[in-house]
C-alpha cells in the first residue's frame, strides 16, 4: 500500500524564507504567521489580552531574535513584511493589550524546539493555538482551540475553521457545501461539546478570494477564519 506523503514545504520559496523584517525566518517570519494564526481564530480582530508560552529554543531565544516582537505583531495582524512589527510590544502596550511572555522548561508541548502556545482573548472571546516555526517563515500548527474545544492536528498552511454551531446537521451542511464548492480539503477535524462545534480544515492549496467571501456570505451568523 503507498504511504501517504506530508510535504512541509511548497516550493523553494519556501526554504529561501519570505519578504520579511529580520532577522531570522525562523524566530521572526515563522513567528508572525503563528501570531496572524491567533489573529483569525480570534476574528480577525486585535486581542485584548495575549499570553505567549516559549518552548526550547523559543524560551531561550526569543528575545535577541524578535520573536516577542513578531508573534504580538502577528496577534494584531502585520504581515511578515509590515515595519510596524519593530515596535509592535509598545504599540499593544499603547492600546492596552496586555501581552504576557512566559519561558516554559522541560520539551516543547509542539514536538519543536521553535514552538510557541498563544491564548488570546478579545470581546468575551478565547481562543488558543499552538504552533511551530519549521524553517524558512513555514508554520505548522499543533492545536486550535475555540471556548473550551480543542482540536489537536499536525499541518501546514492554508487552513479554514469555523466555530459557533452545535447543530450536527448545519457542521454536515458547511462541510458539503466547501466540498461541492471545490475546497481542496486534506483532512476534516471536528469536535463538539453541548453548546458548539470548532471545525478545522487542512487545505492543500489556497482558497480563492471570491470562494472564501461565498462561504463567509453564507454562514455569516457562524466564525470563519481563514489562516494562510
Amino acid at each position: 500500500m503507498a504511504t501517504k506523503k506530508s510535504y512541509d514545504y511548497q516550493s523553494a520559496f519556501d526554504i529561501i524564507g519570505p519578504v520579511m523584517m529580520g532577522p531570522s525566518s525562523s524566530h521572526t517570519a515563522g513567528a508572525v504567521k503563528i501570531g496572524n494564526a491567533a489573529f483569525n481564530v480570534l476574528g480577525g480582530i486585535k486581542p485584548e489580552t495575549l499570553a505567549i508560552h516559549y518552548y526550547e529554543s523559543f524560551a531561550k531565544t526569543h528575545q535577541g531574535h524578535g520573536t516577542d516582537l513578531a508573534i504580538v505583531g502577528g496577534a494584531m495582524g502585520y504581515s511578515t513584511f509590515d515595519n510596524r512589527i519593530k515596535d509592535s510590544l509598545t504599540i499593544a502596550n499603547d492600546l492596552g493589550i496586555h501581552v504576557d511572555i512566559i519561558e516554559e522548561d522541560g520539551e516543547s508541548i509542539g514536538e519543536h524546539p521553535n514552538c510557541a502556545y498563544l491564548i488570546a482573548e478579545a470581546n468575551g472571546r478565547h481562543i488558543e493555538v499552538i504552533g511551530n516555526s519549521i524553517g524558512g517563515g513555514t508554520i505548522k500548527l499543533r492545536r486550535i482551540s475555540v471556548e473550551g474545544i480543542d482540536v489537536n492536528f499536525n499541518h501546514g498552511l492554508p487552513i479554514l475553521v469555523m466555530d459557533g454551531s452545535k447543530n450536527k446537521s448545519e457542521v454536515n451542511h458547511f462541510l458539503n457545501e466547501v466540498n461541492e464548492l471545490g475546497v481542496s480539503i486534506d483532512e476534516e477535524l471536528v469536535e463538539t461539546d453541548d453548546d458548539n462545534s470548532l471545525v478545522v480544515l487542512p487545505l492543500t492549496k489556497a482558497i480563492k478570494e471570491s470562494t472564501l467571501n461565498q462561504i463567509k456570505e453564507k454562514y455569516n451568523h457562524l466564525n470563519i477564519s481563514y489562516i494562510k
